[in-house]
């Protein structure tokens, strides 16, 4: 028995699963799944556990739209059929069952269901129903802990974020260097959803709430509006990634823990015995990119890999444009955001493959560059905070990096995006590309923490090989 069929989050609108041999047997069996369970619960469980996924899915989408929230619930893990589902067919049974009747079913939607849902049920002709738009949040916070924060940073940036524009208040906030500083005590919301919500997603991932909030804060609330607004038609029409309106999303985290490797490495550095212990090797050599080297292995054995991978990276670096508030127009900018894209994205790579390049091509084959560059943004988050918290340990110390012969290691790590130092002062700071050089950094950072650490006069003193200056 099979009702195989293409059945994926993409084929969202225009599906007939009544048509066909296979739409009449799967229906068929959706009728008798139905009136089974109402006097056998258990024996229909086995009966639907029985069906491949395919059937499953088959079977839900042929049931009619009162039927499919109950026909799901029958699976022992429904988060296996649930994002196989055409978005357009569970929307419906949402609808009809009540979405909050449905929580089970919502907690396991993919990103693109859970957007299709909230464009239909959220607006009311170009203007958002802020109502209903509180109560989806409402339920997304209140679904199962492991699937809250896939669910909240899934909802589309752009409706998000006009969303908050409409009820936070900024009553204090900072600008410097063109960088943007915000504190949750800065933040106030009438709306008690919307100071949950901006609670659990600070204590979820600071640097995504400062991004957000950010945005949030320098953009008018017009412009905020047409966004939303083009981004829903072209979202409704079908052409999936709207134009340039809001890309912050391409730094939201992908859900890879990196917490326990980068602890790891970092008391690898606080553990030496001394400081010379921390960076026996000199600056790592620069060597090809995994990335590099992964798409030529795929190239030969498909010559338009290369132009299918560039034009990701170039997607990506349009995003990165975006969000970053660069000029579009200006090409030094775009080549540097590209280069940034082919670095990040690296990182991310290494961070799973390590260097073993057949690895690597088998991973790019199973997710898009974008899942990569994410990683790479979760990577630089991570160092950045450390540079960040050495940077406030400096200041107590009253500059006592800023007066030795590291200030110029100290001064790579607290940029914007932290570097590592060159061979030739402060300007020859190289950006990190690499794992290698990745690691090289989080040690630069234990070191110098371990030398605010020491006496002043005993670190002073001591030489090491992060004396650049006199190389």
């Amino acid at each position: 028995m099979c009702y195989s069929m293409e059945v994926n989050e993409t084929t969202s609108v225009g599906h007939d699963f009544g048509r066909g041999e296979a739409g009449v047997a799967a229906r068929r069996e959706a009728e008798e799944l139905v009136a089974l369970a109402g006097r056998d619960r258990a024996e229909a469980e086995h009966r639907f556990a029985c069906l491949s996924t395919e059937e499953k899915t088959a079977v839900v989408c042929a049931a009619p739209a009162e039927d499919r929230i109950d026909l799901i619930l029958l699976a022992e893990s429904p988060e296996e059929i649930v994002p196989k589902l055409p978005a357009r067919e569970l929307y419906e049974a949402v609808q009809h069952m009540g979405k909050w009747e449905s929580q089970e079913v919502v907690e396991h939607v993919s990103e693109t269901q859970l957007n299709f849902m909230l464009d239909h049920d959220c607006w009311k002709g170009e203007k958002l129903d802020t109502r209903k738009f509180t109560d989806w949040l409402r339920l997304l916070m209140e679904c199962d802990d492991g699937q809250v924060f896939r669910l909240l940073t899934a909802i589309n940036v752009d409706l998000l974020a006009y969303y908050l524009k409409r009820q936070v208040r900024f009553n204090h906030d900072v600008m410097i260097n063109d960088d943007y500083y915000c504190d949750p005590g800065w933040i106030t919301a009438r709306n008690t959803v919307v100071r949950e919500f901006l609670e659990r997603l600070y204590a979820m991932d600071p640097n995504l709430w400062v991004r957000l909030l950010g945005w949030v804060r320098m953009h008018s609330r017009g412009t905020m509006e047409a966004d939303a607004v083009a981004g829903r038609d072209a979202r409704l029409l079908g052409r999936g990634i709207p134009p340039p309106t809001l890309a912050i999303s391409i730094y939201y985290p992908v859900p890879v823990d990196i917490s326990g490797e980068l602890e790891r490495w970092r008391r690898e550095t606080l553990d030496a015995e001394d400081a010379s212990e921390c960076l026996t090797p000199a600056l790592p050599r620069r060597e090809a990119l995994l990335l590099g080297r992964a798409i030529r292995r795929e190239v030969r054995f498909d010559e338009f890999y290369r132009v299918r991978m560039e034009s990701q990276l170039l997607d990506i670096a349009n995003k990165v444009i975006i969000a970053d508030n660069l000029d579009i127009g200006d090409l030094t900018r775009r080549r540097e955001a590209l280069d940034k894209v082919r670095r990040w994205t690296n990182l991310g790579l290494e961070f799973l493959a390590r260097d073993d390049e057949e690895l690597a091509a088998g991973l790019l084959r199973e997710q898009p560059l974008e899942y990569f560059f994410r990683l790479g943004s979760m990577l630089f988050d991570a160092l950045g905070t450390g540079a960040v918290e050495l940077e406030k340990k400096e200041r107590r110390s009253g500059g006592r990096l800023a007066r030795s012969r590291w200030l110029t290691t100290y001064f790579s790590l607290i940029q914007p995006e932290p570097r590592i130092p060159g061979e030739n002062g402060l300007g020859s700071a190289r950006a990190i590309a690499s794992l290698l050089e990745y690691r090289y950094a989080w040690q630069l950072v234990g070191f110098l923490e371990k030398a605010l650490a020491m006496p002043e006069d005993e670190s002073v003193q001591n030489r090491s090989v992060l004396d650049h200056d006199s190389l």
